[in-house]
């Protein structure tokens, strides 16, 4: 019998390759999404999937069910994001993806207000470098995603729109024990060869800050690396070393007079705050809502709704 959900379990293999990832996706065995896929071919008649070493593709008449599931599964989230009235679900869930600045500093207060005004819905946030979040994105594990900074060697899917929604100014950082504690601003070449904290080799915070220096031939001496914020935070309150982190991150440390953010005077540390999502796919009601109630403090966010809504007939 056909079915939305062998249709659902269809396209995810379709569009991932590989019936082990639906598995894992769904939380389904392998043999039951091979059998769901099985069912499917003979009420059809048809081979719809080429089974190889590794991972399957699809045959011409898989190719065909694939378009016509897509459109199906359009139509259906065009119906619920047409009709539903949010404020009136009792239950609920919203998935997002953020890179851990945005996702442990800028986006909590956000859900929490939100939240405020939904009780019933739960959120998540996963965090991961630029390439992870895009990657959670493509395999539908949330609806809108989060980066802070730069796309410069991700290949983004023609499907994903990227939407800037705020300029974010960096800052050299320091604690009370380090020598710049009492100056006021910094050239850059004041940074060379002084010890530094930097985020993780393959982040693109990493990438933009080695070709920012590398322009202007600033070799600095790191002293630590870590993939997270907050880490970075306890290093440079424990140490003499400096980062460079946007003011959203130490906030509450510089009102607490521990940490001090320094502006260079000759060189502009900015980075985007970016939304990215698939453009070609009506979002869901409640992903939708959150983005309403985001675009209050991002106008820019209401490019977005507006392309979501125009799928809409």
């Amino acid at each position: 019998m056909l079915t939305l959900q062998k249709l659902e379990l269809f396209v995810y293999v379709a569009q991932a390759g590989s019936i082990s990832k639906a598995a894992d996706h769904f939380l389904m065995s392998q043999p039951n999404v091979s059998q769901h896929i099985q069912d499917l071919e003979a009420g059809f008649g048809e081979q719809l999937l080429i089974r190889k070493h590794r991972g399957v593709t699809l045959t011409p008449a898989g190719e065909t069910l694939l378009q016509y599931a897509q459109e199906i599964f359009r139509l259906v989230a065009e119906a619920k994001l047409a009709i539903t009235n949010v404020s009136q679900l009792s239950s609920g869930s919203l998935a997002l993806a953020a890179t851990p600045g945005v996702g442990i500093y800028v986006l909590p207060e956000c859900v929490e207000q939100f939240r405020v005004r939904y009780p019933q819905f739960t959120v998540s946030i996963k965090t991961g470098t630029t390439a992870e979040v895009i990657n959670l994105l493509t395999e539908s594990q949330c609806e809108a995603s989060f980066i802070e900074g730069e796309l410069d060697g991700i290949r983004l899917p023609s499907r994903f729109g990227a939407l800037v929604l705020d300029t974010v100014q960096q800052y050299i950082v320091v604690g009370q024990a380090h020598p710049w504690w009492t100056v006021s601003s910094l050239s850059i070449q004041a940074l060379h060869d002084q010890p530094v904290i930097l985020r993780q080799i393959g982040s693109q915070s990493r990438a933009w800050l080695d070709k920012l220096l590398k322009e202007r031939h600033i070799r600095l001496r790191y002293v630590g690396e870590f993939d997270n914020p907050e880490t970075i935070k306890r290093a440079l309150l424990a140490g003499s070393a400096f980062a460079i982190l946007p003011a959203y991150v130490v906030r509450h440390e510089v009102d607490l007079g521990v940490l001090r953010l320094l502006p260079l005077t000759d060189c502009e540390l900015q980075r985007q705050l970016k939304l990215i999502w698939n453009k070609e796919w009506p979002l869901s009601p409640i992903t939708y809502a959150f983005l309403q109630h985001l675009a209050d403090q991002y106008p820019a966010i209401h490019a977005a709704l507006t392309i979501s809504r125009r799928h809409l007939r």
